[in-house]
């Protein structure tokens, strides 16, 4: 018969209390981390910057979940990209070329009332989206806008035919 072992510290209500600490410094430390990078939610958030957070809080989720690795194996790397992220930023904010490879560019989706179907299908925008979209603005018939763009952080940005607004 196969025996399982378990370390003894792990019966004890020590591996629990160290598991509770390690997970509250974690959690500390990564809203510091999302903190300095200047973003207060999702929304705000370029493709870049939320794939960082993704991966942020995979790598947190490893020294939380075993408590025989090293606390410094998650931060670390934590801080890396937290810093590689600042860095980017920076270079977006100096290098206009930089920040379209990294960012992409806003998309002009409808124009004098019309929806550009090409550009619909290419950000592959559902029309039920992009009606949401629109009566989330306020607009019900799409003829009232003059130019519909969706900007790099998926937000849509309309300019309406004077009188309309």
């Amino acid at each position: 018969m196969n025996r399982i072992f378990i370390p003894a510290h792990i019966i004890d209500g020590d591996f629990m209390l160290i598991s509770l600490i390690r997970t509250i410094l974690l959690y500390a430390f990564i809203i510091l981390a999302v903190r300095i990078m200047g973003k207060r939610q999702i929304s705000d958030m370029q493709t870049s910057e939320l794939v960082i957070t993704l991966v942020i809080s995979d790598i947190a989720a490893i020294p939380m979940q075993n408590v025989e690795q090293p606390l410094l194996s998650g931060l670390l790397p934590i801080l890396v990209l937290v810093s590689l992220e600042i860095i980017v930023s920076v270079i977006m904010l100096k290098s206009s070329k930089f920040r379209k490879v990294v960012c992409g560019n806003p998309v002009v989706i409808i124009k004098d009332g019309k929806i550009l179907e090409n550009q619909i299908k290419k950000l592959r925008i559902s029309y039920e989206d992009l009606y949401s979209l629109l009566r989330q603005q306020e607009v019900f018939d799409v003829t009232d806008i003059r130019y519909g763009i969706v900007e790099t952080n998926g937000s849509i940005s309309l300019l309406k035919y004077k009188g309309e607004e």
